[in-house]
């Protein structure tokens, strides 16, 4: 289709331009607007090269169609119903490095996405969510110290919530380098008996077969710390599976330590040490009705299936906006 555009200039001034075409979402483009909602419809079922060689656009074109509308939709996002946060941060690549990811625990909704990880990707943050401060009660954070810090400068009335699944991954870390520290005190013909158990060490213990937690009862007795370690393993997740509340779960927590202390295994009295100093973030986790950020981890897959579909991403920002449209999306298409 070809139009004729004319130009204008100012008698005054002399600054001139071109005759807004109104048919079109924008001065510079060479789509309609109908083009642009058309393009959008395919791309809720087509992947963006799909759509190009569809439409005869370059895919370039369908992207920016797209990011485009997602700048249009997520320009403000709103906070006003927020009650509970998630924090945690992901890491992309080489390229594109790590991202901080906030989201309201409740709705799902990406709340902010900053680049970096750490209180100084969330500075642009900061002055919005401090305006709501008040009615934030909590939030859910992993066991390192870069957001604890944050939140208890920019959010003090909340309470800091350390997620069960951080603090038995904390244990199943120290765990798996007790194992390598095992196999490398053996001699070669020894080392066979610990090769591959990894995650016969690490899995939950329900969720072995008959077998399996046969052969991980031969281990325990076989190396008596490595044993001891995977057994107090156990009885950290089953804190969190059979304590009714606060109070309960702060005497099996103190009961652990004192146990973990008395083993004399260097693992498990970090792991102890650890525990004592984040009481507060641990018991916190009943007090808010066992509040976790599983979904968290959910999300961070999510991400994960987003950019191995569009095999890496040259525009950050796009991505972002991706990212920020993620929880609508089904991850069982291709983009």
């Amino acid at each position: 289709m070809r139009v004729a555009v004319r130009r204008i200039r100012c008698r005054d001034c002399g600054a001139s331009s071109h005759e807004p075409i109104t048919f079109c979402p924008d001065p510079y483009v060479r789509y309609t607007k109908w083009t642009a909602r058309f393009v959008l419809a395919l791309r809720t079922e087509m992947s963006i090269s799909a759509v190009a060689k569809f439409t005869g656009l370059h895919w370039e074109t369908v992207k920016n169609i797209e990011k485009a509308w997602l700048e249009k939709k997520y320009k403000r996002v709103r906070l006003d119903d927020v009650a509970y946060l998630g924090i945690d941060e992901v890491y992309l690549g080489k390229r594109l490095g790590y991202i901080t990811v906030v989201r309201d625990i409740d709705s799902g909704a990406v709340l902010f996405i900053g680049k970096g990880k750490g209180g100084d990707a969330l500075k642009k943050f900061r002055k919005r969510i401090k305006r709501k401060a008040k009615q934030i009660k909590a939030v859910a954070i992993d066991m390192a110290n870069s957001y604890s810090a944050w939140v208890a400068e920019v959010l003090p009335d909340a309470d800091i919530v350390y997620d069960h699944f951080h603090v038995i991954k904390s244990m199943n870390d120290k765990l798996n380098t007790l194992r390598r520290s095992t196999m490398n005190r053996l001699e070669d013909d020894q080392k066979k008996e610990l090769k591959g158990k990894r995650f016969l060490l690490l899995r939950n213990e329900e969720s072995l077969s008959e077998e399996s937690k046969e052969e991980l009862e031969e281990l325990r007795e076989r190396f008596e710390d490595l044993g001891l370690a995977s057994a107090m393993k156990e009885y950290l997740r089953n804190i969190y599976r059979i304590a009714p509340g606060a109070s309960i779960a702060k005497l099996a927590f103190e009961k652990w330590c004192v146990m973990a202390d008395e083993s004399g295994i260097a693992c498990l009295k970090t792991m102890a040490k650890t525990i004592r100093q984040r009481i507060e973030g641990l018991l916190a986790y009943w007090n808010h009705g066992c509040l976790t950020s599983a979904s968290q981890e959910g999300f961070n897959n999510k991400i994960g299936w987003l950019t191995r579909q569009a095999y890496g991403y040259r525009d950050e920002k796009y991505l972002h906006l991706k990212i920020y449209d993620l929880p609508h999306l089904s991850t069982r298409r291709h983009l």
